[in-house]
């Protein structure tokens, strides 16, 4: 509050001892000290009386109020509210959904895939496939050279027969 450096406090402890002298100025300063005393006493007082009014009076319930304000979560409040709704619609699933004994043996080896491994487990069906069938047409066109250079020998045998 007040800032009194080491000169400031020079000057005024010369300027007491010449003005209150050297023998009263132990006794002005227990004065003031008892003086300071009691001035912190009442404000320690006056604050104590203040700080009970206010809980008399509800102010505490508002700064807890307005603490809550500030710490207010929309997701907080929302997830409270609908945890008892979503738990009722789990129980209601469980109630339609049929037991695990009753499901067919076809729906149980099968499970159902995601749509990703679905398309790559088409995709690598689909490369198998495709290997094979780059194989087989290699080895027919093996073979349709030979049948057609056979029936180009056949050709010129019938032209020369004819």
């Amino acid at each position: 509050m007040f800032d009194i450096g080491a000169t400031e406090l020079l000057l005024i402890g010369i300027v007491a001892i010449i003005v209150v002298g050297p023998k009263e100025l132990p006794k002005m300063l227990r004065a003031f000290g008892q003086f300071v005393g009691k001035m912190r006493g009442m404000a320690r007082e006056f604050q104590s009386m203040f700080e009970e009014a206010a809980r008399d009076t509800g102010v505490d319930d508002l700064a807890k109020g307005v603490s809550d304000v500030k710490n207010f979560s929309v997701t907080d409040s929302l997830s409270e509210t609908f945890d008892p709704v979503k738990d009722e619609f789990d129980e209601m699933k469980l109630d339609l959904d049929p037991p695990e004994a009753s499901k067919t043996s076809a729906s149980a080896e099968k499970p159902k895939l995601d749509p990703i491994e679905e398309g790559n487990r088409a995709a690598a069906e689909m490369a198998a496939k495709n290997r094979e069938d780059t194989n087989k047409p290699a080895a027919s066109k093996k073979k349709a050279p030979k049948k057609a250079a056979a029936a180009k020998k056949k050709e010129p045998a019938a032209k020369s027969a004819g």
